[in-house]
């Protein structure tokens, strides 16, 4: 048996991604090959890129924070301009970012900025000549612009290093702390921002292959959104990271109704993030208003758990608890075999802070019901894994979409009907099981579309009518065999095949013969 560590997982977050960096260390216990092939285990695979789609709700600043991160040590993966390449091979710079974000210079909230942070140790005694001493080196690195944006220094002050406490980098002294030089440059929109600089940046393969790059080029349109590239050297490479992030903080509510951010974002009230916390049902992919996430088709053919991450972070002055989850617990990470199935790995899961992450295993993509989970206050109580809604069918997108929850009336009649009835008998699951792969290649799209536009959501909700009313012959039907559930099944195909074509074709000839 043999042990190695791996960092399976480096994530950035606040609101400039470098000053609170954090990540998961996770030992695996690396069995025999024997041992493996015995039980069945894909064995890990490498690549460079890494998605990140986290959610913070924090109830003691009284803001949210939604973001998507695409992160790569792999210079193929994130390209950069020579000036901020070379920062790899300069030891005293300890991380360089772009960023749109609102206020970075306080004093000029109408600016983007270019912050660099210099390591502090060795810049000298004297505050002025520490202060001189950073801004020469930073001042080298954008003599000749930053990217394709003009540079106007700002300020230099220093602070904690990122992932640092005041407390430790009290302890660390020069070495916990570094110089925070930042530079003004011209603001643009975060959608112009993100469809120049991912052109620019990113490879073709990652523009190309969806996942979570989808999901941040839909957050990137939003007129709140906020856009950061950061860079920080490693011992001999460097980390690279794109993030597209919607923030509400108390800060931009004094300005502006950011309230409305999210109701742009989350336009039914199931997904407002309030809502949720309110209900105690937290339902990440209703706060993105998305039924499903796919991963990045990059990583399709290799066994790449841990390469997409989906994280909800809730901060709140109660103690709170995990009371129930829809889809698997992953309890440990410490043997290849925790990371073959997928499900919610929890790294608190009670007390003032829940942190939670969703981990792919085998599987490519991930539904809307799987990742809910429901919170509320601890009483020390297990997890309880509850049966995910949609059985083995999936959700009702579109008419989850057109009646606007899942609970709705109409929505839990089409799941009963087929969980109860359809499913109950062979030729019903072989018929659910092609009809599934035909209904869910076209139906996210519809649904996006019918929460995009009232019109074309209220006309679904009108044409569903019809085929509602041939269930309810479902509903009432004793069906016992086979060849009854093949009998009515038939039927109310052809009874919903006269109602959507024949009839309509039939009132079309005969006004034609009368014109």
């Amino acid at each position: 048996m043999f042990k190695f560590l791996i960092f399976l997982i480096l994530l950035a977050g606040s609101s400039l991604f470098v000053t609170e960096v954090f990540s998961l260390e996770i030992e695996l216990q690396k069995e025999s090959d024997r041992i493996i092939e015995s039980k069945g285990w894909l064995t890990l695979e490498e690549h460079s890129l890494r998605e990140h789609l986290q959610i913070i709700i924090d109830q003691r600043e009284f803001q949210n924070r939604i973001s998507v991160g695409l992160m790569s040590k792999n210079p193929d993966d994130i390209k950069l301009p020579d000036n901020m390449e070379a920062i790899s091979s300069n030891p005293k710079i300890f991380s360089m970012v772009v960023t749109n974000e609102f206020a970075c210079a306080p004093t000029k909230i109408d600016k983007a900025c270019v912050i660099i942070e210099v390591e502090r140790e060795g810049l000298g005694n004297n505050l002025d000549e520490m202060k001189n001493v950073a801004r020469e080196i930073a001042d080298k690195i954008v003599a000749d612009g930053v990217i394709v944006f003009t540079t106007e220094f700002y300020s230099t002050t220093f602070q904690a290093k990122s992932g640092l406490s005041v407390d430790e980098a009290k302890r660390l002294g020069e070495k916990g702390s570094v110089a925070k030089v930042v530079y003004t440059i011209h603001k643009q929109p975060t959608n112009e921002l993100f469809t120049a600089l991912s052109t620019m940046l990113l490879s073709n393969d990652i523009r190309t292959s969806g996942g979570f790059y989808d999901i941040a080029e839909k957050l990137s349109a939003n007129y709140f959104s906020e856009f950061t590239v950061t860079i920080m050297p490693l011992e001999n490479e460097m980390l690279r990271q794109l993030h597209i992030s919607l923030l509400c903080s108390n800060e931009i509510r004094e300005l502006v109704n950011c309230d409305r951010l999210y109701d742009e974002l989350t336009s039914g009230d199931e997904g407002k993030i309030d809502e949720q916390i309110a209900r105690g049902d937290i339902s990440p992919l209703d706060i993105m208003q998305v039924e499903n996430i796919s991963r990045s088709k990059i990583f399709s053919d290799e066994f790449l758990p841990l390469n997409s991450v989906i994280q909800v972070l809730i901060l709140s002055e109660e103690d709170l608890q995990v009371k129930s989850v829809n889809s698997n617990v992953i309890e440990n990470l410490q043997h290849l075999g925790d990371i073959q199935e997928s499900g919610w790995f929890f790294i608190s899961k009670a007390g003032q802070k829940i942190d939670a992450r969703y981990i792919f295993g085998q599987e490519s993509s991930v539904s809307k019901n799987d990742l809910v989970f429901s919170i509320g206050p601890n009483y020390g109580n297990d997890i309880e894994i509850k049966e995910v809604e949609g059985g083995n069918g999936g959700g009702c997108l579109i008419a989850t979409a057109a009646f606007g929850s899942e609970l709705s009336p109409q929505v839990q009649f089409l799941r009963e009907i087929r969980d109860n009835t359809v499913l109950q008998t062979e030729s019903g699951t072989s018929f659910m099981t092609i009809f599934s792969q035909f209904y869910y290649s076209f139906s996210p799209a519809i649904a996006d579309y019918e929460r995009e536009n009232l019109v074309f959501k209220e006309t679904v909700k009108l044409m569903l009518t019809p085929l509602l009313t041939s269930l309810t012959l479902l509903h009432y039907a004793d069906i016992d065999s086979e060849s009854e559930m093949l009998g009515y099944g038939i039927g109310v195909i052809l009874l919903n095949i006269g109602m959507y074509f024949v009839a309509p074709a039939v009132l079309i000839m005969t006004v034609r013969k009368r014109i």
